[in-house]
């Protein structure tokens, strides 16, 4: 029970204390897998693999120690997001969540805009990361194409239409702004990701997958996905003022990408999966370091990375005493 007219004392952690430096063996902060070597060959903005310097784990450990009366609001666009989803990401048991992809896809999408002289200057396709519910969201509408009602299908509609016509948030106009989509299909019932890579210039719809997949089910068969492979030629069509006719629709082709890690583990899956889209939205082949033994590692850096681009860069450890 609180004393009245008893002073506050302020209660923040040690930076020490935060769940990714606790670990039974303690690691240190700082790049634990060498950078990649800077030469006129490559020169990465982002580097997937690199562990942040301290002080960036330092300012996320700071704000996760604050209290009461000294908290500090964090939001990821416009929606505040509380100390427990680092918390969760940061726990090797746990595989991430929808909001983490999409936090992570959201951090993505800025670097692409921040760094933009970069990605043109490596003549790398004009890309975009989607919120996990987008793909969803697009399916909804597979039963419309078979029977269409009388006023004809319509796709562009609801969420589905206000990202694909730049509306909302990454805010790329398709066909105009980009030419590769990078999402997820999230299977819920086993809390499996598969990685979805969209080129609306081939017509290809290519998967990352982490090797964890039910039995006799092969990934392309997932029925999101080979109805993806029919929906996404229909946006094409509707978003160039086309009429669509079901029967006209030439499908996507669905491949799998070839030699991706793999891991062992369940709850793995999400942080594999957005690893390696990063890594193929840069261009970077080998994705050899993604691996159960980086795994940990990588959702804390992944933790830094999205505190450090929403959080405000005026925000700075101070004394509170």
């Amino acid at each position: 029970m609180a004393v009245v007219g008893k002073k506050r004392k302020t209660t923040f952690e040690p930076v020490d204390l935060l769940p990714f430096l606790q670990r039974e063996e303690k690691r240190q902060i700082g790049p634990r897998n060498p950078p990649m070597p800077v030469t006129p060959e490559v020169i990465l903005p982002i580097d997937p693999f690199v562990t942040p310097e301290f002080p960036r784990f330092s300012r996320l450990g700071y704000w996760m120690g604050l209290r009461g009366i000294y908290c500090v609001p964090f939001y990821i666009n416009g929606r505040e997001k509380e100390k427990d989803f680092f918390e969760y990401m940061d726990n090797a048991e746990n595989n991430i969540k929808e909001e983490h992809i999409d936090a992570a896809f959201a951090m993505l999408n800025c670097k692409r805009i921040e760094q933009s002289t970069w990605f043109r200057n490596k003549s790398l396709p004009e890309a975009c990361f989607v919120p996990v519910q987008f793909l969803e969201s697009v399916g909804y509408s597979y039963e419309s194409l078979k029977k269409p009602p009388k006023k004809g299908i319509h796709i562009l509609k609801g969420l589905v239409g206000e990202i694909v016509r730049g509306l909302k948030t990454p805010r790329k106009i398709w066909l105009e702004d980009v030419d590769v989509v990078y999402g997820v299909v999230h299977e819920i019932k086993s809390d499996h990701y598969i990685g979805v890579e969209i080129h609306l210039m081939d017509n290809t719809i290519t998967l990352f997958h982490c090797g964890l997949h039910r039995k006799g089910i092969r990934v392309e068969n997932t029925p999101l996905i080979k109805q993806l492979a029919v929906l996404i030629p229909a946006i094409k069509m509707e978003l160039m003022g086309e009429e669509i006719n079901y029967k006209a629709i030439v499908s996507f082709q669905v491949k799998k990408a070839e030699g991706l890690p793999k891991t062992r583990f369940p709850f793995n899956c999400g942080i594999f999966v957005v690893k390696m889209l990063e890594c193929k939205s840069l261009g970077l082949k080998n994705m050899t370091n993604i691996n159960d033994d980086n795994a940990m590692d990588l959702r804390s850096k992944l933790c830094c990375e999205i505190f450090d681009q929403f959080m405000d860069k005026d925000f700075q450890e101070v004394s509170t005493k």
